[in-house]
């Protein structure tokens, strides 16, 4: 007896369904049989605790047909189950069942389903079909006509992830610290977030939301990583804003997968720089003026501008008090002039260190601190005649403070 062997290959994806088919072709002497069998799952990846459904279709063959002249076993892992639809061992009824399915006439399908499933389950269910071979009616041998496997794949969740605002900034966040919004001021300027999802399977989606608005970027595979990394493209951030910068991972298909890290970004302005002259006439008990000019800030404005005695802690904005006048004007977008004039100087100011305050939430505070020099006199004539003497000290003490 002459065997000839045709085998032909053809996958369709309809619904996450996988269809394999194989055509097995023999002849005896002028007769010729055809098997097709096709083996397909309900969906690629199944998740933890779920069921796992595959199918070994045999169409064109009555019920008596298959019994009489095929063999169909099921293994799972190489694990023999089956014979037809029949448990070689009744263990396996505790994690497996099986059905004959024959929704149409000559369409008839063996149904195995994995109950559920573990990440050990992992691996491949093969459909395994044999013909019987026989010399008259004597049965001599059993001869393959297919053995087509479908993949279980086990949906894992993510393990690790990483939100690095900028790959110029160290800080990054983890899941480690993923229940809050994390503050981070930033200056105005262009940035690229980028978030890496580890661990999930399949891959995990990952995006970056500035806002609502999803950001554009490239999606990359980690090296030598089951992971994804997403990169923003480089987005512009205005001073004077406040925005929260999400990035979410989540695995399809996989409840309760998803995972969120999200910056509270504040733009916040350049720190102000500070210009201070004691310049006016130093007589004790006569008037004195400090000038100050706080510049290089874009919108700089005098409503953000504070005086502040630092014995009695009273702040000063522009305007009129007792024995003291505040005053400014804004000379440029970037540049105003403030002054500080004590009406009557006494013995109490040269004691007393004045600060001038650009107080501004969107930058830090920054505080410049002075104090008022005292005349000095000696018993020369010009020295009863009240010279000019400037003798004063400036110190400079910039406090930063964070303002969240």
């Amino acid at each position: 007896m002459n065997f000839s062997t045709f085998i032909k290959k053809a996958t369709t994806v309809v619904k996450q369904i996988a269809l394999v088919t194989c055509i097995f072709t023999f002849n005896r002497g002028l007769v010729g049989s055809e098997y097709i069998v096709n083996v397909a799952s309900q969906s690629t990846w199944v998740n933890p605790g779920e069921n796992y459904v595959a199918y070994c279709n045999l169409p064109g063959l009555e019920a008596l047909d298959i019994i009489i002249n095929l063999k169909v076993k099921w293994l799972h892992n190489n694990q023999p189950l089956t014979d037809l639809c029949v448990f070689l061992s009744a263990e396996f009824a505790q994690k497996y069942s099986c059905r004959i399915l024959s929704p149409q006439h000559k369409n008839i399908s063996s149904v195995l389903t994995v109950s559920n499933v573990q990440k050990a389950d992992a691996g491949n269910l093969t459909c395994e079909v044999n013909e019987k071979i026989r010399v008259g009616d004597e049965w001599v041998r059993d001869e393959l006509v297919a053995m087509k496997s479908v993949a279980i794949q086990v949906s894992e969740p993510i393990k690790s992830m990483m939100f690095r605002f900028d790959a110029n900034k160290d800080e990054y966040l983890t899941l480690d610290n993923n229940e809050a919004l994390h503050p981070m001021e930033v200056l105005s300027g262009k940035y690229a977030p980028s978030c890496e999802a580890m661990g999930g399977m399949p891959k995990a989606n990952v995006q970056i939301m500035l806002g609502d608005q999803m950001m554009q970027g490239r999606i990359m595979d980690i090296e030598n990583k089951m992971g994804t990394k997403f990169v923003a493209d480089a987005t512009g951030f205005r001073v004077n804003s406040q925005v929260n910068v999400t990035c979410s991972a989540e695995v399809d298909g996989l409840p309760n997968s998803k995972m969120e890290l999200t910056y509270q970004i504040l733009v916040r302005q350049r720190d102000p720089k500070f210009r201070c002259t004691n310049t006016s006439a130093i007589v004790n008990n006569k008037r004195h003026k400090i000038t100050c000019e706080v510049y290089d800030l874009e919108g700089i404005s005098c409503n953000k501008i504070l005086w502040k005695r630092e014995d009695t802690g009273e702040d000063y904005s522009p305007g009129n008090y007792n024995n003291i006048n505040v005053a400014c004007t804004e000379v440029t977008d970037s540049k105003i002039k403030t002054t500080l004039e004590i009406l009557q100087v006494t013995a109490d100011y040269f004691k007393t260190p004045f600060s001038v305050i650009y107080n501004d939430p969107l930058s830090h505070t920054t505080e410049f601190q002075l104090i008022i020099p005292e005349a000095k006199y000696s018993n020369s004539a010009a020295a009863r005649q009240t010279p000019l003497v400037l003798i004063y000290a400036i110190v400079l003490a910039v406090n930063l403070l964070q303002i969240l």
